[in-house]
């Protein structure tokens, strides 16, 4: 109890020195255990599923989609693969029994996906549940939606209106630690072909546009054969036969959820991003650990008399060193204390920036709770065992002679302040890089206009088309209407063919005339007359094509088409890929659609919008729907870039903090070592400003070295960064220079305050002091 109250009198005696080190240690610590947690869950991503060390996905360096026939041919092939399914995920719009109309997500899948994926079903058979291309199977949650209470089993769902299905399972939903976004149904992909009116949807070889998962057998080795299935496909399969793409991967179930390859329906994370968290974990406790030692030992100068008196009254090495540790396992106890209240209350927050589910509440285990002990005591050990080290060795003479101070100086590593500036200066570099490259994503000339333009997703026949822009053409405040199939939001679909003895591949668009106009797309028409059959190319697609001027017709797959016009470039996708081939045909009344985009007025917005949904709602049945803006679809195409630049801007915010305190730690200490040669230089006449300068110029000659350091660091880290795009903004000057400037600033408001102080102090009182 004695220890208690010394200990606490102590922190109320020094509210400042309270305040930095162990409100400034507990919101290092809250970060790094928010971070820890993520960290943990990313990892353990797909740990739950029984077959996940031979499950394997198929890529190439490009991409993770694949063409239906590929997966059969290979299992037929090789017996180290046991089965397989294809993936692929649609929008739908789902009607049950009495009417009623919902937004459906589903994936279609092979009947084998329930046998290599351990997802639950809460009623039937994982052999049986998909073998018909009539039975879906429906989440908990989605049927509970669709049929309340009631059993669903053997209840008809339609999809988009003529597509009628028998719910044969119900599956708990997927739950938050895996690879796959969590659908509301699964379907047989079989009825993919009646869904779409395409009969080889599963049999087209060009039609790339599924993710295929291959269960490994069990003495079987997949990845040994990727040598062999390569030399295959370069004979056989366009793709690789005509050079699309050279490189053959399986990837791990694990490792998908790191994959560049977006893939259909999965989330995804950097792999390189866990890493700088990991090493920003690990960066943050070094530096909490080293502001926190600098600041006790700077403490010490004040508590050397209480040491001292200690020690003459019979207090040994030991009594204090035991005393010291103690008090630094107290104050990371209460600091840790602390912080688990702070990330609890900033768990929602994080959960926002990083769009993940901590569950912090969840985290509280065994191992868990074991670990937070562990890294209390480890902490309070290396907090407290330098400074108590070094305090207990001095004599309670040097108090008296005042060298004290000046032995103690050396704890300070010029290296140890050097590294705070890099780690700052690098962070401010990284965060102003990732901001200039985001707003140029977002303000880069995609060479359509993207102003004042809304999309609506086609929910009805093709039949309905004429009547449905008819209808929507009506309203005031829109301007032009186009309804389409394929567009610069979604990149249309791929179509490969043979020209001049050579595979080529585009994309292909279905749209209306008035689509060049919602878009402001330029056409140069050719002088062929319209015709219903004819296409547009873009120039891009000329260069694929290997001419100046467009022929006169392109011969896709046995069909000759018209050349109508050339359209300028413009981008279908985001810009981390560079502009392809494209072909647009006329749209017709038989076509199929999924878009619609209505030009807007500039003004009312609110009243268009209302106006929209009223005209557009009946016509579809009452089928929900969202309206979104084209600009921020676009926009949001750079969300994880945005979201990892706030990432990096909250970290160079905490480095600021850190480095703020550890800095304050130092001008404390150093104004403290230097009192007496204060007071005479003031005696001697020296002015407050030549104080001040002499002070902050022993702190601030660091930068330099430092900045010297970071420059090249940050500058290799996000030119690294930016090679994920075909576009980027430059590494611009300026940007290294302001980060460097910004350090500066504060680190001469943080040595400023101290500096300050002892200027303006009596030098009197310092001299008596001494």
């Amino acid at each position: 109890m004695l220890f208690l109250r010394s200990y606490f009198r102590h922190l109320l005696k020094n509210k400042l020195y309270t305040l930095v080190t162990i409100v400034g240690f507990a919101i290092s610590l809250t970060f790094i255990i928010l971070l820890s947690v993520y960290i943990k869950n990313e990892l353990s991503i797909d740990n739950f599923q029984v077959n996940k060390d031979r499950i394997y996905r198929i890529e190439s360096e490009v991409e993770s989609d694949f063409s239906g026939p590929i997966a059969a041919d290979l299992k037929n092939k090789y017996p180290d693969i046991e089965s397989y399914t294809r993936i692929y995920d649609q929008s739908a719009i789902a009607t049950v029994t009495d009417g009623e109309k919902f937004n459906l997500n589903f994936l279609a899948v092979d009947p084998a996906f329930f046998n290599i994926f351990s997802y639950p079903l809460l009623s039937s058979n994982s052999n049986e549940v998909l073998v018909s291309p009539a039975n879906i199977v429906l989440s908990e949650s989605y049927a509970r939606k669709l049929f309340g209470a009631h059993s669903p089993i053997g209840k008809k769902v339609l999809i988009n209106t003529n597509n009628e299905f028998t719910v044969s399972g119900i599956m708990k939903d997927f739950p938050e630690n895996t690879v796959f976004k969590s659908p509301d149904a699964l379907i047989n992909i079989k009825a993919m072909s009646k869904i779409t009116g395409w009969d080889e949807f599963l049999t087209e070889i060009g039609f790339c546009s599924m993710d295929i998962y291959f269960l490994e057998s069990k003495n079987g080795n997949l990845p040994a054969k990727t040598p062999e299935i390569l030399n295959d496909f370069k004979k056989n399969f366009w793709m690789y036969k005509e050079g699309e793409v050279s490189q053959l991967f399986f990837t791990p179930l694990k490792e998908v959820y790191f994959s560049s390859k977006t893939g259909h329906f999965v989330k995804g994370n950097s792999k390189n991003l866990i890493l700088i968290l990991a090493i920003i974990v690990l960066t943050i406790l070094i530096l909490a650990i080293g502001n926190y030692v600098n600041l006790t030992v700077a403490q010490a100068t004040f508590r050397a008399k209480e040491i001292a008196i200690k020690k003459l009254i019979g207090s040994s090495g030991r009594v204090l060193f035991i005393q010291l540790i103690k008090e630094s396992f107290l104050s990371c106890a209460i600091a840790l204390a602390v912080s688990l209240i702070l990330a609890k209350l900033a768990e929602p927050v994080f959960n926002s920036l990083l769009q993940t589910k901590l569950e912090l509440d969840r985290s509280i285990t065994a191992a868990n709770l074991l670990l937070l002990i562990l890294l209390l005591v480890l902490t309070g050990f290396v907090s407290g065992i330098i400074p108590a080290l070094r305090i207990i060795r001095f004599k309670p003479i040097d108090i008296v002679k005042g060298t004290f101070r000046k032995n103690t100086k050396t704890l300070y590593s010029k290296t140890f302040i050097t590294f705070q500036y890099v780690i700052t200066i690098v962070l401010l570099v990284c965060s102003l890089v990732i901001i200039k490259q985001t707003r140029f994503l977002k303000n880069y000339n995609l060479g359509f206009d993207k102003e004042n333009i809304i999309h609506l997703p086609y929910l009805s026949d093709g039949d309905k088309k004429a009547a449905i822009k008819a209808a929507l053409s009506q309203i005031p405040g829109v301007e032009v209407v186009s309804i389409t199939w394929g567009s610069p939001l979604d990149g249309g679909s791929n179509q490969t063919f043979d020209y001049n003895n050579s595979s080529v591949s585009f994309q292909e668009f279905r749209v209306d005339s008035a689509f060049f106009k919602v878009f402001d797309i330029a056409v140069e028409p050719t002088k062929n007359a319209y015709s219903k059959d004819g296409i547009f190319l873009n120039k891009r697609a000329l260069k694929v094509l290997d001419t100046k001027t467009p022929p006169a017709t392109l011969k896709v797959n046995n069909h000759n088409f018209p050349i109508l016009g050339v359209v300028n470039d413009f981008h279908f996708n985001d810009l981390r890929k560079n502009i392809g081939a494209l072909m647009i045909h006329p749209e017709n009344k038989e076509s199929f659609a999924t878009n619609i985009f209505l030009k807007l007025g500039k003004t009312n917005y609110g009243a268009i919008l209302k106006k929209i949904k009223s005209v557009y709602t009946p016509l579809i049945d009452d089928a929900p729907f969202d309206i979104t803006f084209v600009d921020q679809t676009v926009d949001n195409w750079y969300k994880k870039e945005e979201r990892t630049g706030k990432i990096i801007g909250y970290f160079t915010l905490l480095s600021f903090v850190i480095s703020f305190m550890g800095i304050l730690a130092m001008a404390t200490f150093y104004t403290q070592q230097h009192k007496k040669e204060i007071g005479i230089r003031k005696v001697n006449g020296a002015s407050n400003s030549q104080v001040f300068a002499f002070l902050n110029r022993n702190f601030l000659k660091w930068i330099v070295p430092a900045f010297v350091i970071a420059v090249p660091l940050s500058w290799y880290f996000m030119n690294r960064w930016l090679e994920n795009f075909a576009y980027k903004t430059a590494l611009s000057w300026w940007v290294f220079a302001l980060s460097g400037l910004l350090a500066f600033t504060i680190a001469l408001l943080s040595v400023s305050w101290q500096s300050i102080r002892a200027a303006k102090r009596n030098p009197v009182e310092a001299l008596r002091d001494e």
